[in-house]
């Protein structure tokens, strides 16, 4: 029987050849071609092979997975892979939007403030777990850390700095400044690293929760990106 896999976690060629040469070795696979252009599987086999067969055959060749190559399973996936990040921001929407119900009117400056504010003590917290850990990852891919290994180390510290602005509503001017600068060098570094298909871990997380870099980081950043300049021009 034929059937049409998607592989993730592919990178070069060589992972390409790897997983192809790891299901041709298996006695009910008859024939495999594996495409790192399109990341698509195309198999035939001479008896039923599930898709959790597929992954055992590959589990220890890499960070590989193979998922069903169709709209609702690829959807479903992707939200359970992303589940921490997803809920993670879930929380800071829902946290932002309780500190605006004991006002009299909602106002959606007041809101930003209160979002940016949650989202830098959630992350910060979860980056404070660990700082070196987060720092060796912070620094493959940030523009900043590459430049200036240092900061690293201490972004962490600067984002918890800026919880406490926004939460305090002190010193906003140079905390919209500065999630703009930051979160512009993380975009450009995720971006650049999500065109050239890089595998590496994303560090918005910290180092505790291991979790790729996608679009749904460079998704986060944006959003934190365009609400900083919203509040610099209307603070202008």
């Amino acid at each position: 029987m034929n059937k049409v896999y998607k592989i993730t976690g592919m990178t070069c060629q060589g992972c390409a050849d790897g997983i192809q040469n790891a299901l041709s070795s298996q006695h009910s696979i008859n024939y495999v071609n594996v495409d790192l252009e399109s990341s698509s599987l195309d198999i035939n086999t001479s008896e039923n092979v599930s898709l959790n067969d597929l992954n055992l055959f590959i589990k220890d060749l890499g960070n590989y997975k193979i998922i069903n190559n169709s709209f609702l399973p690829n959807l479903i996936e992707y939200f359970t892979s992303k589940k921490t990040l997803f809920l993670a921001l879930l929380i800071v929407v829902f946290a932002s939007l309780s500190i605006q119900v004991s006002t009299d009117s909602f106002s959606i400056k007041n809101w930003m403030i209160s979002y940016m504010g949650v989202f830098y003590l959630i992350f910060s917290f979860l980056k404070l777990i660990d700082v070196k850990g987060f720092s060796i990852t912070f620094s493959k891919y940030d523009l900043i850390s590459k430049n200036i290994p240092s900061f690293a180390m201490i972004y962490p510290f600067i984002e918890l700095f800026l919880a406490l602005a926004y939460l305090s509503e002190s010193f906003l001017i140079i905390s919209y400044s500065l999630t703009l600068i930051f979160m512009m060098s993380q975009s450009i570094g995720v971006f650049i690293s999500l065109q050239k298909k890089e595998i590496i871990r994303c560090a918005c997380m910290g180092s505790s929760i291991n979790l790729d870099i996608s679009s749904l980081t460079l998704i986060e950043n944006l959003i934190m990106i365009f609400m900083a300049s919203y509040m610099i021009l209307n603070f202008i």
